[in-house]
């Protein structure tokens, strides 16, 4: 074993923001977390180190997820979006942190992933730390200077996982090799290839097994003369040196300047959100600003400062002189504490009762803009709009997972008591006419679910206690009746393979036959036998290829490449397509032959009635990484039986149906396959559907003589 080494880290330090729980605001049943991102710019050893571009990509791409058991409960993608300040409800929870691409195998994209479990409890402050360093398997190869004895300076290594590969050649001796290896398959064989000065070829092939992830293993390759029976003989040595990766060096990523409002209880205000006050309301209300260094200006603009009695329309705090300050003061604006911390300043700037009078004497809106900059260069702009209203309602957004094709969930709140009856009114936006429905009453809130909506339609509604509207209005966009291009299958292009699509358009629709036609033929082809409507109809008909057993098959998505086994082709597919609609059902005609299996193994046996498929989903999350920078809902690998999981955390919705015999009559039969929907609070952002010939074809079992025709494809919607 080597000695450790120092490496590239991202840690995550979840800081606890040093207050009482009364001036934060927190309930008996929450927690405060502040959130910060820290990122090391060097792999030592291990890899060049980052550029600064590259170490740019990474904090824009980091991925933090806080889980309390099995449920993700909070997500950020990017350090400028983990916001500063997060409340939790008390109860346990872990961390993960993630960064970098998750590839099989690359000589330059690596995984970076950090977890840890934590714990909130009631009303206190919790501190955790986790730091992230390579989580990949890294292999490097050392060529030894006893190799010239034996062969020609061209030798090479091919390391092989069960998902991936990469080649090592003495031409790029000094690379590093960044495997992503499944759990359940840790092991790495390694095929070594050279030419000995004689000229002929010499390979040897070598397997690690229990390998473990963030680790180097450096293997040296060696030729070393041995005795072996009376002439002697010689032999390729192997020595793996094993290099963990666990010792971190992180530094402190500094953050952009927070800025939150303050009521006078000290409860915390988003300020990306309007303030919704009555008129002429007097209480105090403060801006706080915390930052990750020391606070070099703070900026203060209103078109109203002047006629409340300001020298300006703008202020910076930190420029005023004394006597600046007491003018300022009696306007209502004043520092009202400020603190210095090893973490940067904490600033509040108390606005006057008197003042926050002023800002809502009339019906309507006051924008206040804020600027903060800190010693580091970093900045954060935002605006304080307070709204002026007598209004005891106020219209809420709807959750983008209750808009449908033609429903919708509209929400509003209760400011203050209610004198009538709670209802909405909707209309098409830019027309005049409203349509006005009672809602469902709660404790603080009021909802409705509306239908008969148009798809692809905006919308803008109000909350209304009886006749009185509330002050704000509210738009959502009703999801898009989306069907499949080319869904009659009318379009093909190319000859071995054959390609569902035609010549010029986008590729939506794929097949096995770019792995069929490297044997010798397609699977799935146009056919005007039997069909629905048009020319044709697509025909998937199993076969043995040689001899190799192919289901007819087509799916949603793209065959990736073919990763041969012997003279076994095991494909790599790419399935789902970006989507965004939500149907009811899947709709579409088919004839299905079912043949007697004569390929049978353990999914289905010889003799017994082959059985076809067609299955739809929708998912939704960051889908699975190919190695051409593709994004997929699934990524396919039948060497490996890696295969479409329909209980997998990402899906959305599913439907199936299996045909175990013939259909019925001499042409084509309509068919429906409702969508179960498992999650009603996600919008899912992609599709997936496979039809096969024969349903077990993914293990090479099934019928030789099954085919199914499929045409006239087409979503149902509410």
């Amino acid at each position: 074993m080597c000695s450790k080494i120092t490496i590239t880290s991202f840690c995550l330090l979840l800081i606890g923001f040093i207050s009482c729980k009364d001036s934060l605001g927190l309930s008996e049943k929450e927690g405060f977390l502040n959130l910060s991102i820290g990122v090391s710019d060097k792999v030592n050893v291990v890899s060049r180190s980052l550029s600064e571009e590259e170490q740019t990509i990474l904090e824009q791409d980091c991925k933090v997820r806080i889980y309390s058991g099995e449920t993700l409960v909070q997500k950020y993608q990017g350090i400028d979006k983990v916001p500063a300040q997060i409340q939790l409800v008390s109860g346990d929870y872990a961390v993960r942190v993630t960064a970098g691409d998750s590839v099989a195998a690359s000589f330059e994209q690596r995984f970076f992933e950090g977890k840890k479990d934590f714990s909130i409890e009631k009303g206190a402050v919790s501190t955790v730390e986790v730091n992230c360093g390579i989580a990949n398997t890294v292999v490097a190869i050392v060529w030894d200077e006893s190799l010239k004895e034996m062969f020609q300076e061209d030798y090479q290594v091919t390391v092989t996982s069960s998902t991936g590969e990469l080649v090592y050649s003495s031409a790029n001796a000094d690379a590093k090799g960044y495997f992503s290896l499944p759990e359940n398959n840790r092991k790495l064989t390694c095929k070594f290839r050279a030419t000995t000065l004689g000229g002929k070829t010499y390979e040897s092939s070598s397997e690690l097994s229990d390998l473990s992830p963030a680790t180097l293993y450096n293997l040296t390759y060696s030729y070393k003369e041995t005795e072996v029976g009376p002439t002697g003989g010689a032999a390729l040595n192997i020595k793996v040196e094993e290099v963990p990766l666990g010792d971190t060096y992180t530094i402190t990523l500094k953050q952009r300047p927070v800025i939150v409002g303050k009521d006078v209880d000290g409860q915390s205000y988003d300020l990306e959100q309007p303030m919704y006050l009555e008129l002429n309301t007097q209480a105090d209300y403060s801006i706080q600003v915390s930052t990750s260094s020391a606070l070099t200006s703070l900026i203060f603009r209103n078109e109203r400062f002047e006629e409340w009695g300001g020298s300006a329309n703008l202020l910076d705090i930190l420029t005023l002189n004394e006597q600046d300050m007491e003018t300022w003061k009696n306007v209502g604006i004043s520092v009202s504490d400020k603190k210095q911390t090893s973490n940067g300043d904490v600033w509040t700037v108390c606005f006057a009762k008197d003042l926050i009078a002023k800002m809502t004497a009339e019906e309507g809106s006051v924008e206040t803009t804020i600027e903060a900059v800190d010693a580091e260069g970093k900045s954060r702009v935002t605006v304080w709009n307070i709204v002026a209203s007598n209004a005891t309602v106020k219209t809420s957004e709807t959750k983008p997972y209750e808009v449908w094709t033609s429903k919708a969930t509209l929400h509003a709140e209760i400011l203050r008591e209610m004198l009538f009856t709670p209802k909405f009114r909707y209309r098409v936006k830019g027309e005049q006419e409203w349509t006005t429905v009672d809602a469902d009453l709660s404790a603080n809130s009021f909802s409705k679910e509306i239908t008969g909506l148009a798809p692809s339609t905006i919308y803008e509604y109000q909350a209304m206690d009886g006749d009185q509207a509330s002050s704000v209005t509210c738009e959502f966009t009703t999801e898009a009746v989306a069907q499949f291009p080319n869904a009659s299958f009318e379009s093909w292009s190319g000859d071995s393979p054959k390609y569902i699509f035609g010549s010029g358009e986008d590729m939506f629709w794929d097949s096995g036959n770019e792995g069929a036609s490297t044997i010798g033929g397609n699977i799935t082809l146009p056919d005007g036998t039997y069909k629905h409507s048009g020319n044709y109809s697509a025909r998937l008909k199993s076969q043995v290829i040689i001899t190799q057993f192919a289901a007819g098959n087509m799916f949603i998505g793209k065959y990736l490449k073919t990763e041969m086994s012997g003279l076994t082709g095991n494909g790599v597919l790419g399935f789902g397509r970006p989507f965004a609609s939500r149907p009811k059902a899947l709709h579409g005609y088919i004839r299905y032959e079912s043949g007697v299996v004569d390929k049978g193994g353990d999914k289905i046996k010889n003799g017994s009635q082959d059985k076809g498929i067609i299955y739809i989903a929708l998912t939704s999350g960051e889908g699975e990484s190919f190695d051409d920078g593709s994004t997929w809902a699934c990524i396919v690998r039948t060497k490996s039986q890696k295969f479409f999981d329909k209980n997998a955390a990402n899906v959305v919705a599913y439907g199936e149906q299996i045909w175990e015999g013939n259909t019925e009559g001499d042409g084509m039969v309509e068919f429906t396959i409702p969508l179960d929907y498992r999650k009603l609070d996600e919008v899912p952002n992609r599709i997936v559907l496979v039809a096969a010939a024969s349903q077990f074809g993914d293990y090479f079992q099934g019928s030789s003589s099954s085919v199914m025709w499929l045409d006239d494809m087409e979503l149902i919607y509410e």
